[in-house]
């Protein structure tokens, strides 16, 4: 892979594709035209569908520069964007600051609000993650109509648009998994005309897994944690049993 801002052997990315972490990572990567080499890590080790997606300290995504590492997706888009030739924030302050606002409002609200809704541990929880997460992209639709340029950085694909766009393959297979459309045409027309506008990208098209792909991924998984949980069900259930028995065989051996 071949790009004008240098990288080649220097740069390594160890991560998973079914990771959006991983993919903000060689998004970025790619909108700089920074070749890199990349090594795809064990998705299902240690790591269930909602971990791959929350952040912290479970992002199964490192960059290594020069033999130094960068670990944490937020972490090593900023040093991409630091090290390498482009920016991806706008010049100007107060818009890098609203950049940086509205990353960590994916990242911080809308991220939790997905993961609520699709792997709450009851409906109720369930439905609270759906009212958050149309709140969520309600408030997206607003700070995309503001900035009225085709993406998020204006006339080309940013920072904003990266951490988003990171997820519209988690959003997709969501959606099909729920019968539901994030991103409607009705409900949010320029985040619609966006998510279409984005993964029309060469940079988008290079990274972005299939949809197929992650929808069997995404379905294996939540099974997996359906199974955890039932497991968990039948020990609660069990020591719930022997908890009241014991005392019932007590008394009746007291009384015989």
């Amino acid at each position: 892979m071949g790009g004008a801002g240098g990288g080649g052997d220097d740069v390594k990315v160890l991560g998973t594709w079914a990771s959006p972490h991983t993919l903000r990572v060689r998004l970025a990567l790619h909108l700089k035209g920074v070749s890199y080499h990349y090594v795809e890590q064990d998705p299902n080790k240690e790591n269930t569908t909602g971990e791959l997606l929350l952040p912290g300290n479970k992002q199964p995504v490192m960059m290594i520069h020069s033999g130094t590492p960068v670990c944490e997706s937020s972490n090593i888009l900023q040093y991409i964007n630091d090290i390498f030739a482009g920016d991806l924030l706008p010049a100007d302050s107060y818009e890098r600051a609203a950049a940086r606002y509205w990353a960590d409002f994916i990242d911080d609200t809308l991220v939790d609000a997905m993961y609520k809704a699709a792997w709450g541990k009851t409906e109720i929880e369930k439905a609270e993650g759906k009212n958050q997460e149309a709140a969520a992209v309600r408030a997206l639709e607003g700070a995309l109509r503001e900035c009225s340029t085709p993406f998020f950085g204006g006339k080309n694909a940013g920072y904003v648009d990266i951490v988003l766009g990171s997820l519209l393959p988690w959003v997709h297979s969501t959606d099909a998994t729920r019968g539901v459309k994030t991103f409607d045409h009705a409900m949010t027309p320029l985040l619609a005309v966006w998510t279409d506008r984005f993964c029309e990208l060469k940079a988008a098209q290079s990274v972005m897994p299939d949809v197929t792909k992650e929808v069997d991924f995404a379905m294996a998984m939540s099974l997996h944690r359906s199974a955890q949980r039932e497991r968990a069900n039948c020990y609660i259930l069990w020591y719930i049993s022997i908890f009241c028995t014991v005392p019932i065989l007590f008394m009746i051996s007291m009384l015989l």
